[in-house]
């Protein structure tokens, strides 16, 4: 029996802060949060309160969402010139 497919350990997800089951098998990896979906490195080691600059890591988070909602976006047969 492989126990990295039973132990499993929680993450909070970098984008949205939402906290994330990641079994341990997967440290190490590259996961997706289930809620943001949101794709991260699993990392047994939570980042210390302060640690990365919250400014940062909201224009991080903004970035991504407009990504997300231009890929999202449903194609128009319109297209505009600047």
């Amino acid at each position: 029996m492989n126990l990295g497919t039973h132990i499993r350990f929680c993450q909070s997800c970098p984008t949205c802060g939402r906290r994330v089951q990641i079994r341990a098998s997967l440290l190490g990896t590259q996961v997706a949060c289930r809620h943001c979906h949101a794709t991260f490195t699993a990392s047994a080691f939570e980042d210390e309160p302060g640690a990365v600059d919250d400014a940062k890591r909201l224009m991080d988070r903004v970035e991504q969402m407009l990504v997300r909602a231009e890929l999202d976006a449903p194609m128009t047969s319109e297209t505009t010139c600047a």
